[in-house]
């Protein structure tokens, strides 16, 4: 909880103003007792400044890490000189103090002294803080004030005055207090929480109890893992992890090297500066780059032995490299920068030539790590992509792509086998439509490749005649390099497709895919042509690794109520365990509600899958408030535990949260997938509000006047959409939603090209039904419903534009609308502070709409007066 909501603390000490108070006293405490301090040698000499020690330095010094501390009663605490002490909790007495119990008068003691402070919403007030003696405070983390006088009794105590800002949730108070060796008054301390309207003492109480509700620096601090890669021979892995530094909006990365049978550190590469870092295919050792003055150096890193040694040095523009299975060469790729970008006057070549890497091209090279000879393998004015390295390293499979603006998808793709030797090049695919990603098959006579199911002359393809399918419904295909024959192996699987591998040690290939709204991991076998689902105590992994030569794989994934966690799974008998539980003592204290299913079947007769979350304290006999969340898009809303919107942390917060899967998204079959072509809402609008009528409906507990709506990038779309058709929302969030098909279109990044799939065929001046009749600006002067828009001011994918337009057509509508553009921010809000703002704007909102306390929204936006 360390700097939980620094945005909402203002560090002042000053009385606060408050008006018709209602007093709250701290009635309970933890302490830890009486712990001994002593001053430093030589206290009584002057230092440099002719200054002596000063017995409130023992106060102000940190005499432990309290980041990420949490006190309850039994908790021990290790004191110095080995003592051990157990926090517990005391009553204060009837002037509302709690009694420090010093054991050693006459030297100088310390105590800390916790409580926590439960806010049931967001509110502001002030703390007071009394003692006769020396204090230090901190509310989440933050020093809130120091006292640093002593009083000769408690009806003369001087105090700390703060005041705060709080959202819901739970909050750590922590005071230091400090009883000098001639200390004669009692040892006492006190606290007192005032709020004024509108809030009241129904709002927030103190308690020795550190039970929580998660909150957006649950996972937006701490160390996270994000990748865990087993060694060839399976005894070790290289975990990865990323940590913010607040209150910067820097973080850090690195990578640590552990054995599998004790968990033991084998190397950190932490403060190492390097990246890149992989196993090689068959020795556990890693490669790594360096970089200096713009030029790349590859290193190799044996673990076993320690011995390190650069394989080569000096190259300009590196972007990338694989091994040789022999570890006899290296592939790496070399990036060609274009020419003829005039800043002032730019001549675009295209559309994509808008994209400033655009005119860049990259090339292959090969490293032999015998000779330490370079070989140049590709050229030309096309980039050369590398997939993947025949298992007698003799081959190498790569691509070419370029624009083609004629035809959908509106690009080429060529796929080539190359001689290593030789640098001979065989044609494999010309001219495809569709591109594909492979790699070899364990003997080298296939290729497995994954992509839509209108890759490979529609081989893939599974839906009814006269529907489009929908090429984001990523399928796999087995490639025959003797005859070009294609097996099309996930045609009938309904999942959607997000990573293959082809294990060598048991010829099966391992498929991690989309299964509606959990993504699993699958197991095709290649002789019977069958598929089996591995349960890997998760629901949703988010990447898996294989180690090259044992039946061995790691993996990161999480519960629908749970964070993440690393696994390894034995593939012979698909036994897993957890090898680190990374955020256990992170969520140790936070509560959840139940996650459960609830499907519809639509008036279509189309079911449709959803679930809902329920707040921690829920109780059936009370009506909440609703959140409906959906995508509509062509990916279902996985069950991730964190992401963007973090679904639990709404429930937390008092709200009940239902998330459904509309038509079109992917993970159901390609039929379903399909109905998202030339669609944009037509049917998808219709489920979702049906859906939520009928969960409603189903669910007494829901409040139908306090429903509100949200969704992000197609999902903001629709939310817009959706406030053009219907009147059953009491308020919609849009995050970088597209208001106008046709200028979104023309002017993000990728509308073309996403709509090749999403409007296939279809175009502005041809399809009004689309671009213009299911394009909520041109529906504009029907919404009647609060609309939130909210975007990056720098998005590429969906422009600013769109949130633009359908604000100025509400606001000349004289409708109900509020626009807030993020500095500096693309289509995801990934800068740390400016994250932390975006949520507060968002939950801020729905408390206004939703609850009727509005006054967290008019902290942040206070109207003014222009």
């Amino acid at each position: 909880m360390k700097q939980v909501l620094i945005a909402f603390l203002i560090m002042c000490v000053w009385p606060a103003l408050i008006s018709a108070n209602d007093e709250i006293q701290i009635s309970s405490w933890l302490t830890t007792g009486a712990l001994e301090v002593n001053s430093p040698a030589f206290h009584d000499t002057e230092n440099v400044k002719g200054q002596t020690f000063e017995t409130s330095q023992l106060l102000t010094f940190s005499h432990f890490e309290k980041k990420d501390y949490f006190p309850e009663a039994g908790k021990e605490l290790e004191w110095l000189k080995g003592e051990q002490v157990n926090w517990s909790a005391h009553q204060v007495n009837t002037e509302g103090f709690v009694q420090i119990a010093d054991h050693d008068a006459g030297k100088h003691q310390v105590a800390y002294v916790a409580a926590y402070v439960k806010a049931d919403r967001w509110l502001e007030g002030q703390l007071t803080l009394k003692s006769p003696y020396m204090l230090n405070a901190w509310l989440n983390g933050e020093q809130i004030g120091t006292k640093t006088g002593i009083d000769d009794s408690p009806g003369e105590a001087g105090s700390i005055n703060h005041r705060f800002e709080l959202p819901r949730g739970t909050h750590l108070l922590m005071i230091k207090t400090l009883r000098p060796a001639d200390g004669t008054a009692e040892w006492l301390v006190k606290g007192e929480l005032n709020v004024g309207d509108p809030f009241t003492s129904e709002d927030i109480r103190a308690t020795t109890l550190p039970d929580n509700i998660k909150n957006i620096h649950h996972f937006m601090d701490g160390i996270k893992v994000t990748n865990v890669r087993p060694s060839p021979d399976g005894s070790m892995y290289a975990v990865s992890y990323s940590q913010s530094l607040p209150p910067s909006d820097r973080s850090e990365t690195w990578t640590d090297i552990r054995r599998f049978d004790d968990n033991s550190l084998v190397h950190s590469f932490r403060y190492a500066n390097v990246s890149r870092i992989n196993w090689l295919p068959n020795s556990n050792a890693v490669s790594y780059t360096t970089v200096q003055d713009g030029k790349t150096t590859i290193h190799c890193h044996h673990m076993e032995t320690g011995q390190k040694h650069i394989l080569t040095e000096g190259i300009e523009n590196f972007t990338g490299m694989q091994w040789a299975p022999n570890e006899s060469y290296i592939v790496y790729s070399v990036m060609e920068r274009g020419s003829g970008a005039d800043d002032t006057m730019r001549h675009i070549l295209g559309m994509q030539d808008r994209q400033g890497h655009f005119r860049n091209r990259t090339f292959l090279y090969k490293l032999d790590l015998h000779s330490r000879v370079r070989t140049r393998l590709t050229y030309g004015n096309l980039s050369t992509s590398l997939h993947d390295i025949s298992p007698d390293g003799r081959r190498l499979v790569f691509s070419q792509s370029r624009p083609d603006y004629l035809e959908r998808p509106y690009s080429k793709h060529d796929l080539f086998m190359m001689d290593i030797e030789t640098l001979a090049v065989d044609t494999l695919l010309a001219n495809q439509r569709w591109g594909v990603s492979t790699q070899f098959s364990p003997d080298g006579d296939y290729l497995l490749a994954t992509g839509g199911p209108s890759a490979f002359d529609r081989a893939g393809e599974n839906v009814p005649e006269g529907m489009i399918p929908n090429n984001y419904d990523t399928q796999a295909y087995i490639f025959s390099l003797e005859d070009h024959s294609v097996n099309p192996i996930t045609r009938d699987f309904d999942p959607s497709v997000a990573s293959v591998h082809w294990l060598e040690r048991d010829n099966n290939i391992y498929i991690l895919a989309g299964d509606e709204d959990y993504r699993r991991l699958f197991r095709y076998d290649v002789r019977r042509d069958r598929f089996e689902q591995i349960d890997t105590g998760t629901d949703f992994l988010t990447g898996i690794n294989y180690s090259s030569n044992e039946r061995t794989a790691t993996y990161i994934g999480n519960q629908t109520n749970a964070p993440h966690k690393a696994f390894t799974i034995n593939l012979r008998n698909d036994r897993f365990s957890v090898l680190k539980d990374f955020n256990a003592e992170q969520y140790r204290h936070v509560a959840f509600g139940e996650v459960n299913d609830w499907d519809f079947t639509a008036s279509t007769g189309q079911e449709i899958k959803g679930r809902y979350y329920l707040p921690p304290d829920f109780d059936p006999d009370k009506e909440y408030p609703v959140i409906v969340y959906q995508y509509g898009g062509t990916n279902p809303v996985g069950r991730t535990f964190g992401g963007r919107y973090p679904f639990n942390l709404w429930a937390g917060n008092g709200y009940v949260v239902y998330v459904l899967q509309p038509s079109g998204a992917t993970g159901f079959g390609q039929e379903f997938s399909a109905a998202h072509v030339n669609n944009w809402g037509k049917t998808v609008a219709d489920e979702i509000i049906e859906g939520t009528e009928k969960f409603l409906e189903a669910h007494p507990f829901t409040d139908p006047d306090r429903v509100g709506v949200a969704g992000a990038s197609y999902g903001g779309f629709m939310t817009m959409l959706l406030l053009t058709h219907t009147d059953i929302f009491a308020t919609g969030i849009s995050h970088a939603g597209i208001s106008n098909i046709a200028s979104y279109w023309g002017e993000g990044f990728w509308g073309y090209s996403y709509s090749a799939e999403a409007s296939a065929g279809s175009f502005p001046w041809d399809s009004k039904d689309l671009y213009i009749d299911q394009s909520p600006l041109y529906r504009a002067d029907h919404v009647n419903t609060p609309l939130l828009l909210i975007t990056g001011d720098s998005d590429t994918n969906v422009p600013p534009g769109e949130s633009i337009q359908m604000y100025t057509a509400l606001k000349l509508l004289d409708r109900p609308v509020e626009l807030v553009l993020v500095e500096g921010e693309d289509h995801h809000i990934i800068t740390y502070s400016k994250r932390l703002k975006w949520h507060d704007a968002i939950m801020a909102w729905w408390d206004k709409h939703l609850k009727g306390e509005g006054e967290w929204w008019e902290k942040q936006y206070p109207e003014n007066n222009y």
